[in-house]
């Protein structure tokens, strides 16, 4: 049995309508979670688990079993009605599953790679010195809860190349009273309150990395897949560069291998720029 399953079992049919069939598929679906987490998750406390633990369980379910999207996604419906179920009857304090979402079919999504080992290059087809911070800051491994908390001196000794480096704290608003600027930071030096603010700069390259949308996931995203599909790292290193635990890094090399990589394309930009003159 998995915890609280007769209290669960007895919400199903009281406030949910759930006939006995339906029940006993949540049953199976939800003992093969905590069997499986007995062993794999770091705590099966229903307080401790997490919708990240849940995708690495169905991700290797739906590799061992080759089950389908729709199988995949009745499970998860399960899982949330579950969690659900804890949150409302007062066993967790809140509902832990917000960010747990359906599997979609594989449509191969389209990320650019490469662009990391070129960014002194992109620089004469940029628009707008917030694309320029957003790629580089991505490359040192900064993720976006962090951008907005940085400042000149947090970065400055990381940035190996002179030519970015040069162009990057050309761009600051620097201010006699604060030596060490924000990365991003208004006229006054304040930093901006929310990436809408970068991200709306960052529309002016919206075609930097053309087909793919410049988003921060998606740059995000597409400097991980630079990296693991260069071949050129052990897992142990892609996780210090990364800033990724073990599942984590599976989960993005398991999905590298499922999605569209095309390599930059800096000779589009080059005719870009000229059609644009």
């Amino acid at each position: 049995m998995y915890p609280h399953q007769t209290d669960f079992e007895n919400w199903c049919r009281a406030a949910e309508n759930l006939s006995d069939k339906s029940i006993d598929n949540a049953n199976y679906c939800l003992n093969l979670l905590f069997t499986y987490g007995r062993v794999n998750f770091s705590s099966v406390d229903v307080n401790d688990i997490t919708s990240s633990d849940i995708r690495d369980y169905l991700l290797q379910l739906r590799e061992k079993e080759s089950l389908s999207i729709t199988t995949v996604n009745k499970y998860i419906s399960y899982f949330k009605k579950y969690f659900y179920f804890l949150a409302v009857a007062g066993i967790t304090p809140t509902y832990r599953m917000l960010d747990l979402k359906g599997f979609t079919f594989d449509r191969q999504k389209t990320f650019v790679v490469g662009w990391p080992d070129h960014l002194a290059e992109l620089i004469p087809y940029l628009h707008h010195p917030d694309t320029l911070w957003l790629l580089a800051l991505t490359t040192l491994g900064y993720e976006s809860k962090e951008l907005l908390s940085l400042t000149w001196g947090d970065v400055k000794d990381q940035l190996s190349d002179d030519l970015v480096k040069k162009q990057l704290e050309n761009s600051l608003t620097k201010d006699e009273g604060s030596p060490d600027p924000y990365i991003f930071a208004s006229r006054s030096g304040k930093p901006y309150a929310s990436t809408n603010n970068v991200m709306q700069h960052v529309k002016a390259d919206k075609n930097l990395l053309a087909p793919m949308p410049l988003t921060l996931t998606n740059v995000r995203i597409s400097f991980i897949y630079s990296l693991i599909s260069k071949q050129e790292y052990s897992d142990i290193e892609l996780m210090k560069k990364l800033h990724l635990n073990s599942k984590s890094l599976a989960y993005y090399q398991f999905y590298a291998t499922k999605s569209n990589l095309i390599p930059l394309d800096l000779e589009r930009l080059k005719k870009q720029n000229e059609n644009n003159r």
